[in-house]
């Protein structure tokens, strides 16, 4: 089996204060193109090593410019400009992965609330001062161009359907009315497996983790993104304790988000499940209707 030290530099692992001479438990939990994600245990402490192939990678970035705007984040114990040793929720005392109960109840979209107002205001006020963000750090919009959404369809068979050309037709007029817009940090990946409740007796905390796809966007596209996920009292407590949404934001987001969703499943090699609602949206006339609606 593979350890830490085969996968990555010593001089890397040195810079996050693991050594070679130091007894280390080790498991790989995930390894794909770009990165690698395990579990190690130096001493008494068990941490997540993140790590990228480049240097530039946008989630250490990420994780310290939410530390530097006060935006609650797992805790990091170590970080370089390609890495991250973080919490360990299966060991942590302060903190747990949610679990699937958790989704529907009111504690856990208060929390979620307290976290997203948080981050959307960081957002506003950083965005006063764009060049201080990290280089990579772009609106989510920004990929849904003419050229990806004809790809898009003809991979995922829509080219010839009046919906999809009426998407081309309009996608710059869209993006650009949504790039006018007031704009804040996206978190853009909401789910359970992303979501870390505070253990023990005092309110709820939540932290939302993972940021590979944190980008730039309209508060109400985070809204979306988790109102979909949470269930019954915890969607109706999110949406209570976040407050007003802009209707402006929403009617954008209607066909913007169909649109960004149909890219995703086109680069997958089999079409998604959560991606067949998308598709029906097209077929069904709702793509369509909600472009005009956007662009009145």
């Amino acid at each position: 089996m593979a350890e830490p030290f085969d996968l990555l530099p010593a001089s890397e692992l040195a810079a996050l204060g693991i050594r070679p001479h130091e007894p280390l438990a080790f498991e790989l939990l995930r390894r794909k193109a770009g990165h690698l994600v395990c579990r190690i245990r130096t001493g008494r402490a068990w941490r997540v090593l993140k790590s990228f192939d480049t240097p530039d990678a946008l989630e250490p970035a990420v994780y310290a410019l939410l530390e530097g705007c006060g935006i609650p984040t797992l805790p990091v114990h170590a970080r370089t400009d390609r890495s991250l040793l973080l919490e360990d929720l299966e060991h942590s005392r302060a903190w747990r992965l949610a679990r699937e109960a958790d989704m529907g109840r009111a504690e856990t979209g208060i929390a979620l609330a307290g976290w997203y107002r948080s981050l959307h205001r960081a957002g506003y006020e950083a965005l006063r001062h764009p060049e201080t963000l990290p280089p990579g750090l772009h609106a989510w919009v920004d990929e849904l161009t003419g050229e990806a959404l004809t790809e898009a369809g003809l991979r995922l068979g829509l080219t010839g359907s009046p919906a999809w050309g009426a998407a081309l037709q309009a996608i710059d007029s869209l993006r650009d009315k949504a790039q006018a817009g007031l704009q804040t940090f996206n978190y853009d990946d909401f789910a359970r497996e992303n979501l870390a409740l505070s253990r023990g007796k005092t309110r709820l905390q939540a932290i939302v983790f993972d940021y590979d796809r944190f980008s730039l966007g309209a508060a109400y596209s985070d809204w979306h993104n988790v109102t979909w996920s949470l269930e019954g009292a915890a969607r109706e407590a999110f949406a209570e304790t976040y407050g007003p949404v802009s209707e402006t934001e929403r009617r954008l987001d209607a066909p913007l988000s169909n649109l960004s969703g149909l890219l995703e499943a086109s680069r997958r090699a089999n079409v998604p499940t959560w991606a067949r609602p998308l598709l029906e949206e097209v077929a069904n006339g709702a793509l369509e209707r909600s472009i005009q609606a956007a662009l009145e």
